[in-house]
């Protein structure tokens, strides 16, 4: 197998910033499954590439765990596409309540007028206010899509194995090691806790894989640079 150059490594780590990284949004809610899978693919390609030009076995070992959790990110969009379409239509409840304020205030101020002007104003507003009302209700059907228990065994595993990799083979207690269980414990019992709907375990587990895949890819150009040096 060749071994890996300078050049090599400039290459693929412009690649991930230019063709990986570019593809997680700011905002989890304009992740969409087809996306995630064009990330996907585009990790599957640095894997080969990695593969075929001698990179470290800890790199193409972590673009793998990098494909892993894009396949989870994709399964629960997947699995949750209407929701986060609601999610979408959420932003628009605020100016349809807003509107529907505004359309009030000017009925008003324009009471007694043209009888013909107040029964539209007063439509148009009641139409508004029943769209706001269908989403919050609509948002509350689909909260059968309840987060799958092995999205969090994943996370599970990825989150260990970030802290493992912190610990730098020093020498741990069996105390310090419960106390990071117990931490782990609670977020997970978070993630699939009926406190709050489903959406909101969506939102929350989303997030943390898009946090995931923002930290390995981050790890994976800082073992590239080390090694290509």
């Amino acid at each position: 197998m060749a071994e890996t150059n300078p050049q090599m490594t400039v290459e693929a780590v412009d690649y991930i910033k230019k063709d990986i990284l570019v593809k997680i949004p700011a905002n989890i809610e304009e992740f969409t499954p087809e996306n995630a899978d064009s990330l996907i693919n585009n990790l599957y390609a640095l894997r080969h590439y990695c593969l075929k030009n001698g990179f470290n076995i800890k790199v193409t070992d972590r673009i793998d765990k990098l494909i892993e959790t894009g396949q989870g990110l994709w399964e629960l969009l997947d699995a949750n596409t209407n929701a986060f379409n609601y999610i979408k239509e959420m932003h628009k409840v605020r100016g349809f309540d807003l509107a529907a304020n505004l359309i009030s205030q000017y009925e008003e101020i324009t009471s007694g007028e043209e009888s013909l002007r107040d029964a539209l104003l007063e439509s148009i507003a009641t139409y508004l206010g029943w769209k706001s009302d269908t989403i919050w209700v609509n948002m509350s059907k689909i909260d059968h899509l309840a987060t799958s228990r092995t999205h969090v065994r994943k996370i599970r595993d990825e989150f260990w194995r970030i802290i493992n990799e912190s610990e730098n083979g020093e020498p741990v207690s069996i105390q310090k090691a419960s106390e990071i269980n117990e931490k782990m414990s609670l977020l997970l019992q978070l993630m699939v806790s009926d406190e709050f709907p489903a959406i909101g375990r969506v939102l929350l587990i989303s997030n943390i894989y898009t946090l995931l895949l923002r930290l390995g890819l981050d790890k994976t150009i800082v073992n590239m640079e080390s090694d290509g040096k």
